[in-house]
């Protein structure tokens, strides 16, 4: 009986679903983008989606960089909070954790380059990778960054790749959002 438990066990668990996280550049994310926006994140709510728990937060956008909303254009501002969620967290006592979901901290400014997937949940694009820092020192120009990640997603190939860091000025990032979407991106 043990070994037929095991046996099913295994069976199981070899038929479970999984998924591949594909290494994205800059030009990818902004062109996959449903919308690219600036502002500062606070926490909303945690709740599940199907068997997943998700931590979900608002950004307070200060500029949108591109937006699904026909006619908004580039570096114009929202009235309105948006709702995103992070795969992971902690509810009633369920704690889920999500290799490569990001890591945010309320009250930051970030650049994040959201999805909206067909069941209407806006997301991070690719986890931790459409999730830059705004960096703001005095008497500098506002800077982005976002370190490699740890546990890079996979090449094309399949095979494990390092994702590369980005650290560029914010006003020489929105040139690059406005070059890709309008076709003249060099990248």
């Amino acid at each position: 009986m043990r070994r037929l438990f095991i046996t099913g066990l295994l069976v199981t668990l070899g038929t479970l679903p999984g998924s591949t996280l594909r290494q994205l550049s800059l030009d990818d994310m902004i062109r996959q983008s449903t919308m690219i926006v600036h502002g500062t994140v606070q926490p909303a709510n945690i709740m599940y989606h199907g068997s997943m728990i998700f931590s979900h937060y608002t950004v307070q956008p200060t500029e949108i960089y591109k937006s699904p909303v026909a006619g908004q254009s580039a570096s114009q501002s929202s009235s309105g909070p948006i709702d995103f969620g992070v795969p992971g967290g902690s509810l009633n006592g369920i704690i889920q954790r999500v290799a490569g979901a990001p890591i945010l901290t309320v009250g930051q400014d970030y650049v994040l380059f959201l999805w909206t997937s067909k069941s209407g949940l806006t997301q991070v694009i690719g986890l931790s990778q459409g999730l830059l820092s705004v960096i703001t020192t005095a008497g500098a120009a506002p800077m982005v960054v976002r370190p490699a990640a740890a546990q890079g997603p996979l090449a094309a190939t399949g095979l494990p790749v390092t994702t590369n860091d980005i650290s560029m000025s914010l006003s020489a990032l929105k040139t690059e959002i406005s070059n890709v979407l309008s076709g003249q991106s060099t990248q």
